[in-house]
């Protein structure tokens, strides 16, 4: 064995004679670890520093006041989502008021006979553009807002029908009346020749060919959100038709019972190049509107 090696072994002989006999330890460490209050022959642990009840106080009071906002907080969440319903949640899901109280036993009775009541023209409360090659782009509001020194910002009453390959309009009506459930849908262009009014203008050629669809909605529409993507489905076509250009064409003939909700799809015919642009003005009626007939 070599020298070196012999000398190792023997240093580790020493070494475990420090751990197995206490007697053997030199009587200036036996001191040293007296000053440190250690033991000679337990590892060294580090002393714990007591906790001030003071810092305990402080962090069991941020503790609950964390609890309580987050408690205060799923409260809050909980009302929001409970409570105060969104905007058009009466629209959407409560059933219309009936004003007509009673007038459906009267006429039932056949004791008495309605009075003759001519057609009802319905504007749309919707008359909104999507559009087939941006199918994201959200249908435009406002375009035709105006600032008064007077009054302010003011939105006219009017409506805007534009019909092209890559436009389609989406219109939405609400049938309100009592004993007017005959609808009929139809187009009102002006006649040729006559002048227009202020505000109102028309172009449109006169080749044009129309599908018109009944979009499966079942809450009014939310113009802020409306796009060609986000629009409702396609329920039915109802029509494929060519408009006159100096008056009314009827479109689709519909029962539209009392507080009913409906919503059309104006577009080219399949593979049709058509164009239609007009603006109705705030006493004018073009475009898209509907014509409700006494039912009673």
């Amino acid at each position: 064995m070599p020298y070196d090696s012999v000398e190792y072994e023997k240093l580790l002989d020493n070494v475990d004679s420090l751990d197995v006999r206490k007697d053997t330890v030199p009587a200036y460490l036996v001191e040293y670890a007296a000053r440190i209050d250690m033991s000679p022959d337990i590892p060294r642990k580090t002393r714990s520093t007591p906790i001030s009840p003071l810092v305990v106080w402080l962090a069991s009071a941020v503790l609950l006041v964390g609890c309580i906002d987050l408690l205060a907080l799923a409260y809050v969440w909980r009302i929001s989502g409970t409570v105060f319903q969104d905007k058009d949640f009466a629209a959407a899901t409560l059933e219309y008021a009936d004003p007509y109280i009673g007038l459906t036993e009267l006429y039932a009775s056949g004791k008495v006979n309605s009075s003759p009541i001519d057609p009802i023209l319905v504007r749309p409360r919707v008359s909104a553009q999507v559009y087939v090659d941006q199918p994201t782009k959200l249908a435009p509001r406002g375009e035709r807002d105006y600032w008064h020194e007077t009054w302010g910002m003011l939105s006219p009453n009017e409506r805007h029908l534009h019909v092209t390959p890559n436009v389609h309009t989406i219109v939405q009506f609400r049938a309100i009346d009592f004993g007017m459930e005959d609808c009929r849908l139809v187009f009102t262009l002006p006649p040729l020749g006559v002048p227009l009014e202020d505000r109102a203008s028309f172009a449109m050629n006169p080749a044009s060919r129309f599908d018109v669809f009944r979009l499966a909605a079942a809450r009014p529409l939310d113009v802020k959100s409306l796009s060609y993507r986000s629009r409702p489905k396609r329920a039915e076509r109802v029509a494929t038709l060519q408009a006159r250009v100096d008056g009314e064409t009827e479109i689709h003939r519909f029962p539209c019972k009392r507080g009913s909700l409906h919503v059309f799809e104006v577009a080219c015919a399949e593979g049709e190049e058509c164009m239609v642009d007009v603006w109705s003005s705030q006493n004018t009626t073009y475009g898209v509107n509907v014509y409700q007939h006494q039912t009673v």
